[in-house]
């Protein structure tokens, strides 16, 4: 594999920048993702987009499949990618890709600073006051107190097993770097049953798609 990609320094601004799982998986698919449309088995695979499963990114970054599917996971929920599991392998495809990975979008970069400035003055004091107001709310409670609420809501749904409730309670009760918020407090709307109905759904694609390569990987080692 030859060529580069190109990383602007704001993407040390990104939410997940200083995730070491989740930022190391984000890079490794920028760099293995066609940088051109190519056909792979019949299919066609475009710019931006690549063919791979949970056990072959746990094998390529020394990573466990847990932590891989964790990551795009947390990826997919940040509209970084958008996953498409099939019975045999997963489609990643990168959200914006040729906003990033194209040097007429790095050189514009530079220009559009003023005119990006300017939006984001205009949009700070809406989201100052958005922010405040949240945060007015999120105090009313001591943190502990509030942690224990949701646990007791999502535990609620005892529909589902026991490990999937637990792994959506600790992703969304995770605490930010001021430790005065959960994740799932920092959505300005945030529906227990949907979300666990999305988490499941991504846990059963993940899980097909691990179970789909170790057999393909036992089929072709019998050969």
């Amino acid at each position: 594999m030859v060529g580069h990609i190109i990383l602007h320094r704001d993407i040390m601004e990104w939410e997940w920048y200083q995730s070491p799982n989740v930022f190391r998986v984000y890079i490794h698919l920028l760099i293995k993702a066609n940088f051109k449309d190519k056909k792979w088995q019949g299919k066609l695979i475009k710019r931006g987009q690549l063919i791979t499963s949970i056990g072959h990114l746990a094998s390529e970054l020394m990573i466990s499949a847990q932590s891989i599917r964790t990551s795009l996971f947390k990826l997919s929920d940040s509209n970084a990618i958008v996953l498409k599991p099939t019975n045999r392998f997963t489609l990643i495809t990168i959200v914006n890709y040729d906003n990033y990975q194209t040097a007429k979008s790095y050189s514009n970069k530079q220009n559009s600073t003023q005119v990006t400035s300017y939006q984001q003055s205009n949009n700070k004091q809406l989201t100052t006051t958005k922010e405040r107001n949240n945060n007015n709310k999120a105090n009313k409670e001591k943190i502990e107190v509030r942690r224990e609420k949701f646990k007791k809501q999502v535990f609620e749904h005892s529909q589902y097993d026991f490990k999937i409730l637990n792994g959506f309670y600790d992703y969304w009760s995770e605490l930010s770097s001021c430790k005065e918020k959960m994740r799932f407090e920092k959505d300005g709307f945030f529906e227990i049953e949907k979300r666990l109905s999305r988490w499941v759904k991504m846990e059963k694609d993940n899980k097909s798609a691990v179970v789909k390569s170790k057999e393909s990987k036992k089929v072709k080692g019998n050969r």
